[in-house]
């Protein structure tokens, strides 16, 4: 039985012997919640191999990227029995602390970063954690949740994708999850651009409702890029001693693309706080608009009211109570006191304060 995760790989070769090639790797046995795995050849292409080609950790020529789903205790009881990893970098990919980190534990290299979760039903901009070791010729990377990253990787795998090494290998899936939030970015840059012209012509309407929902999005992804550009430039900067030189330059690349995606998502976080002080001014203007209306018909209508009050009253010497045009005199009465008013209150405006 395979996971969602795990397609039919197509045939291929690596040109490494006593390969058994039978699709992704089945899941079952003491192998259980191992979603997928690839043997890379000394060409840098990745077939997908079998839970039998598992028996010895690392290999001997070339490398092997296996993917574990640790939500499943199988999967941890394996990594945990596996001999050739050190405790430390167990505990790293197994600890269930949130933190984004790194560690070196001898010659493995383990850590912990945010990526992009996979909806196979919708694409979600939610995060989840990708735990991975890095040893010279083994990466092991692990989910609680579905990757973007893991599922594009895999695809670029079974589609020809070459890596020359494990390194090389994890620095793709870090490349294919800058990708996606390359593309997050951009369709965030374009809905500000969109909200910008509707509130340029005014168009209010639903403006504020996707305004918000923009600035939101901004405010997450703005974060997410954040700890993973702060994460990498941390590893960049490492001791000599502390990290292998060819990590810390894989980091460094890493970085470099995040900050600009770190900017534009900046930039774009920025515009839409313009914005909405932009749409709360005018929604402020034409509230402030409507209350100067109301409260011109109130004052217009103010004398007209207090005349007709009086002439309403039940009590005798009411003006023009005897005579046959009574009603339209009062009526007269009325609507010059609210002109008087009218004409007085646009001489004040047009004066000014």
């Amino acid at each position: 039985m395979r996971t969602a995760e795990a397609q039919p790989a197509t045939e291929c070769s690596c040109g490494m012997p006593e390969m058994n090639v039978e699709g992704h790797l089945l899941l079952g046995g003491d192998l259980g919640g191992i979603v997928f795995g690839f043997r890379f050849g000394d060409d840098g292409r990745g077939c997908a191999i079998a839970s039998t080609d598992l028996a010895s950790l690392p290999p001997t020529r070339g490398f092997i990227w296996l993917h574990l789903n640790i939500a499943d205790n199988r999967a941890r009881r394996w990594l945990e029995q596996l001999p050739n990893l050190s405790d430390d970098a167990k505990e790293t990919i197994l600890d269930p602390d949130f933190h984004d980190r790194i560690d070196v534990a001898g010659t493995v290299i383990a850590g912990v970063f945010i990526d992009l979760r996979l909806d196979f039903e919708a694409e979600t901009e939610e995060m989840a954690q990708l735990r991975f070791i890095l040893a010279d010729r083994l990466l092991i990377t692990a989910r609680r949740q579905a990757l973007r990253s893991i599922e594009a990787t895999r695809m670029a795998i079974d589609a020809g994708r070459t890596a020359e090494s494990a390194l090389d290998l994890f620095e793709t899936i870090v490349d294919r999850e800058s990708d996606l939030l390359h593309a997050a970015a951009t369709d965030l840059a374009q809905e500000v651009d969109r909200v910008e012209d509707r509130v340029l012509v005014e168009e209010m309407g639903d403006t504020p409702m996707r305004l918000g929902a923009a600035r939101r999005r901004a405010v997450g992804l703005h974060r997410q890029v954040a700890r993973l550009l702060a994460l990498f430039r941390r590893v960049e900067l490492a001791p000599n001693h502390r990290l292998p030189v060819e990590f810390r330059e894989g980091a460094g690349r890493i970085a470099q693309r995040l900050e600009s995606i770190h900017q534009e998502i900046g930039s774009a976080l920025d515009r839409s706080r313009l914005l909405q002080d932009e749409v709360t001014a005018k929604l402020a203007s034409a509230t402030n608009r409507q209350l100067y209306v109301l409260s011109m018909l109130t004052a217009v209508f103010l004398p007209a009211t207090l005349v007709t009050g009086l002439f309403g009253m039940n009590v005798k010497g009411i003006p023009f109570s005897e005579g046959e045009g009574g009603f339209w005199l009062a009526a007269i009465v009325a609507g010059a006191a609210a002109l008087v008013v009218y004409a007085a209150l646009r001489r004040i405006g047009r004066s000014g304060p």
